[in-house]
């Protein structure tokens, strides 16, 4: 596979960011499925939206860490600006990271519809010759890979959690063949028919991998099988669905092909543990990560200055979570503008690029655990937790683990949040586990009724997009 997502120029993403959010662009997109005449151009497109995937925008910074701003889990800085206003709770409809968010996402889900449907339209006619049909679909299954994995981000930031008394109330706007044309007259469908949507494009993609074979991709640098695997596990442990969910996280791993998830297994080791952050190698954890260079020249925006030259810091609350021998607290240091930060994306350079882990092996074990929580199988619940649990060097057995599925649950919430500081996990996982989210300046918010607004330039378009009425009423309380 010839896939060089960094071949394209960063200006031409700059170019994009004014326009609305459902059209697509000349360097990514041949606007428009008839300006498709190759594979080549199907390999390019992709390269396009793996590099909307790892922007700033999206999982390069905005969509990845807003939730741990608003979640009691990281403080922005006052005095750099950077991700304050949500820490402190004064963002609104018209704050540019919810804007940024909300276009790009749009963006890669209307790009890789379209290069889905131009692929389809010249395998059909003959322009895609019979020796490139594997290529071909290994290519269209990373365009559904990536659209769902668009879709579930978009879902859980700007709609509700999924439950039963949820699943009627607004989700997103749904985009399955068709892409509306600009300013065309849209609307929310429901958080139900959203997630129907993700896991259509889910099932969608494992079929175009089966029809690549051995060209479908495999490496964590790409949304391949192990990286989709992990993205179905997290959907369907968002819908409840836990025996689908245990059994994708378990394939996932299985794919990684390095050990099995459980308490006996040690890779990585714990000093690969503490050492692997902030370099741009891949790891023994990565089931999906966005690849960054040494030569790239970072954005002010990227994730990586946020939480150091921008004094971005971890939370007290946080930090108390840590016992005095879990390895994983070696990983928070002081920050350069006071207070403590982490290390994870500092970089091991002066250019302190690093890459950004989206799906790891640990997420997986913990979803296996959880899932075996809910089921009342608490010895196999107890196994997988242990995984990460030993990281805490006090807890040398599952003896040392809860023993009740509620106490389970309660301890894996805890766990999650000792696990992915700093990686955006712990708004997703607080609204879907019912937890009363504290932090350092809030107590006992009831984090699941909350939802951001839809971006106001959205709305202001006048083309039907409803917004989330009354979101503000459900802010925590000072």
């Amino acid at each position: 596979m010839k896939i060089n997502k960094y071949l394209i120029l960063g200006f031409a993403f700059a170019l994009g960011l004014g326009s609305c959010s459902l059209d697509t662009e000349l360097y990514d997109q041949k606007q428009g499925s008839g300006a498709y005449s190759s594979l080549k151009d199907i390999e390019s497109s992709l390269n396009g939206i793996y590099y909307r995937v790892g922007s700033y925008p999206f999982l390069g910074n905005y969509a990845t860490t807003v939730g741990d701003f608003c979640s009691g889990m990281s403080t922005g800085s006052a005095s750099s600006g950077h991700m304050y206003s949500y820490s402190a709770f004064t963002f609104t409809s018209t704050s540019a990271e919810l804007e940024d968010i909300w276009n790009v996402g749009y963006k890669i889900i209307t790009g890789s519809t379209e290069a889905i449907n131009a692929a389809n339209k010249m395998l059909e006619d003959g322009t895609i010759v019979e020796s490139e049909h594997t290529t071909a679909y290994n290519y269209i299954a990373q365009f559904y890979a990536l659209k769902a994995l668009a879709n579930y981000y978009l879902v859980n930031l700007y709609a509700l959690p999924y439950s039963e008394s949820n699943k009627s109330q607004l989700g997103i706007i749904i985009i399955d063949k068709e892409i509306p044309a600009a300013f065309a007259n849209v609307s929310r469908g429901t958080i139900e028919d959203t997630y129907t949507q993700i896991t259509n494009d889910i099932q969608a993609a494992e079929n175009a991998f089966e029809q690549a074979g051995e060209e479908a991709v495999n490496s964590a640098y790409y949304m391949g099988m192990m990286g989709l695997q992990a993205l179905k596990a997290r959907v369907y442990l968002s819908l409840g669905n836990y025996n689908i969910a245990e059994a994708a996280a378990k394939e996932a791993i299985a794919l990684k092909g390095k050990g099995d998830g459980t308490a006996t297994d040690n890779v990585p080791s714990d000093e690969t543990y503490v050492s692997m952050w902030g370099d741009v190698v891949m790891t023994d954890e990565d089931l999906f990560t966005i690849k960054k260079s040494e030569d790239d020249n970072l954005s002010a925006n990227s994730i990586n200055t946020l939480y150091g030259s921008y004094y971005a810091t971890v939370q007290n609350s946080v930090i108390n979570k840590f016992g005095a021998n879990d390895i994983r607290a070696q990983l928070l240091i002081a920050g350069d503008g006071g207070g403590t930060t982490t290390s994870k994306f500092v970089g091991k350079t002066s250019t302190a690029v690093c890459n950004i882990p989206i799906f790891r092996k640990s997420e997986m074990s913990l979803i296996i655990a959880e899932c075996e929580a809910r089921n009342g199988n608490i010895g196999e619940a107890q196994k997988y937790l242990m995984f990460t649990a030993k990281r805490n060097k006090d807890i040398t057995s599952t003896s040392d683990l809860p023993s009740t599925s509620a106490d389970l649950l309660t301890f894996i919430s805890e766990e999650r949040i000792r696990e992915f500081v700093a990686e955006g996990h712990r708004f997703y996982d607080a609204r879907r586990m019912g937890d009363l989210v504290s932090g350092d300046n809030f107590q006992n918010w009831d984090i699941q009724k909350f939802v951001f607004p839809i971006p106001e330039a959205e709305i202001n378009t006048g083309t039907g997009c409803q917004q989330n009425d009354n979101w503000s009423d459900y802010l925590p309380t000072f």
